[in-house]
């Protein structure tokens, strides 16, 4: 486990320097054509011959948070082997260290960032599920030990999350107390497990109910277990997860973000109200606003294909909007300034080519498969 400890410090100091060289020496590339063309583009470049890439910009390894976000995407464009080759090589690495991390390095150095993350055991095994990914018997092994770590570390003896504000999860400069997108992970842990024949010993129902009678407001599932505010992630994974399938609650919220102008300039905010949560010193200080009201594109294009799925009035004019974004700045960008800039605070720049851009690919995907 030193020998863990020794490569997360080092793999971590590299990339922090890394994101710094990144916001003053380099230039974005620029792809040429249209918004599918500049995806397709994109897409194909963040495969790297061995795993997907998180972005051709400055996240230029494995993110299993992102990786899970897009698998579906991926194996609907046709990449199925590519996404089974991306897991079995990120289930090499984690099974070298008996340990899951957020993030692996190309050269297969283990981190977590910017601490341990409650939703990172969730996401591989979202990823093993949604890929159809055949797990060995020393895989089955190896992922039934993680669960009981992962009890251990974030659960309480019914199953439910405990009180432990601080750890890692999407929305990673805001700190959250049982937020509802991690509420929304563990439930898709939950029934994956189920269906895989992995043994996680609670039911996903539990979950489920939890959000719909602890964070359902009457109009989106709120941030966290005591904060009533709203939040991207916690608002739309639970429907883009499924973990709760309700159309009538899905257009709630949808009307929300449209009679709040969160989807303007282009989709979308984070939160209307970003003075009610609590950051992070470095998302207050030396990146700032870098997850307040600042506009991220993985939200944008997982809200378009939710606007699509519900046939919604707004979903033509938001989607030819978010296309016109792309081919302005010749990327798929990370994330923009409330005003529809590029990101840029004092050590960060936003990165480029983000591997969400499958999902933009899929947006008027209409088949929608269980799990």
């Amino acid at each position: 486990m030193a020998h863990l400890r020794r490569q997360s410090f080092s793999a971590t100091y590299k990339r922090a320097w890394h994101l710094f060289a990144y916001r003053y020496f380099r230039q974005y590339a620029h792809i040429e054509g249209d918004a599918e063309a500049i995806c397709r583009e994109t897409v194909e470049h963040c495969w790297n011959g061995t795993f997907y890439t998180t972005s051709l910009g400055n996240f230029d390894y494995f993110w299993i948070r992102d990786f899970a976000a897009v698998v579906k995407s991926l194996r609907a464009l046709g990449h199925v082997d590519r996404v089974r080759k991306t897991i079995h090589w990120a289930l090499e690495q984690y099974m070298r260290e008996d340990t899951v991390t957020l993030c692996i390095t190309p050269r297969g150095h283990l981190f977590d960032a910017p601490t341990r993350g409650i939703d990172t055991l969730p996401s591989l095994i979202h990823c093993i599920w949604s890929a159809k990914y055949e797990l060995s018997d020393v895989e089955r092994t190896f992922l039934d030990r993680q669960f009981e770590r992962y009890i251990h570390e974030f659960l309480d003896a019914d199953g439910m999350l405990l009180s432990k504000p601080g750890y890692a999860e999407l929305r990673d400069g805001a700190i959250y107390d049982r937020s509802a997108y991690s509420v929304a992970m563990v439930e898709r842990m939950a029934w994956s497990a189920k269906h895989l024949g992995l043994t996680f010993p609670y039911s996903h129902l539990i979950y489920r109910d939890e959000l719909l009678n602890h964070y359902w407001n009457g109009r989106y599932f709120k941030a966290d277990y005591d904060n009533p505010a709203f939040s991207a992630e916690c608002a739309l994974i639970p429907f883009i997860m499924r973990s709760v399938e309700d159309t009538d609650k899905l257009n709630l919220t949808l009307d929300y973000i449209r009679d709040h102008h969160l989807a303007q300039p282009y989709a979308m905010k984070y939160t209307d109200t970003p003075k009610k949560f609590r950051y992070r010193f470095w998302a207050r200080t030396i990146m700032r606003n870098y997850a307040g009201d600042t506009i991220w594109t993985w939200h944008g294009a997982y809200y378009l294909r939710l606007l699509h799925g519900q046939h919604r009035p707004e979903a033509d004019g938001a989607s030819a909007d978010f296309s016109q974004m792309i081919e302005m700045y010749h990327t798929f960008p990370e994330v923009l300034h409330p005003d529809g800039r590029i990101y840029n605070s004092l050590v960060y720049k936003s990165s480029e080519g983000m591997i969400w851009a499958a999902i933009y690919l899929t947006i008027r995907s209409t088949t929608r498969e269980q799990g």
